[in-house]
């Protein structure tokens, strides 16, 4: 180890600092961060979605608020505002939370708000995609792949480096 720039001591060059406590760079911390704001969810009656671990909803007097972690992100939406705010604010007693404002995007999809809902899009993301694998200037059709062409294992010898066509395919 090595003492950040900047904060190297001129007496004292191969000492580096002890941490006491660590949450980031540890493996487990972000399953415990999850832990801590899973129990803490289910303890105000929010339920946990089957489907996906990481929403949870709550329903109370026909309102309904619904709460997606992603990574060390939450997003909150719901159908009543003053629920929502007094949810914003007891989440801000347990936990640092900063207000990023309205969503524009998460995980690649552009969220917009519209006057009659919620338009999602991911039509920036396949723009950003297209433009990674210099496919910008190619013409679009409507079916890119021959009809009539049978499928079967290609030479090695025309693509030596895969990593650009799996690079594609993943962000797909």
């Amino acid at each position: 180890m090595a003492q950040p720039s900047g904060f190297a001591h001129s007496v004292m060059s191969s000492h580096v600092c002890r941490l006491h406590k660590s949450l980031y760079g540890l493996k487990q911390a972000p399953r415990a961060s999850y832990n801590r704001l899973s129990e803490f969810l289910l303890s105000i009656r929010f339920q946990a979605s089957k489907v996906d671990t990481y929403l949870f909803i709550l329903s109370l007097n026909g309102a309904m608020i619904y709460l997606l972690v992603y990574v060390d992100d939450i997003l909150l939406t719901g159908s009543n505002s003053a629920l929502l705010h007094k949810l914003i604010t007891l989440l801000q007693t347990k936990f640092k939370l900063r207000d990023l404002g309205s969503v524009h995007f998460l995980l690649g999809i552009e969220v917009k708000l519209t006057a009659i809902g919620i338009l999602l899009s991911q039509h920036k993301y396949a723009l950003d995609i297209i433009q990674r694998v210099h496919l910008a200037s190619c013409k679009p059709v409507d079916t890119p792949l021959s009809t009539s062409s049978k499928l079967g294992i290609m030479p090695s010898s025309l693509h030596s480096d895969p990593t650009r066509y799996r690079q594609i395919v993943g962000a797909l």
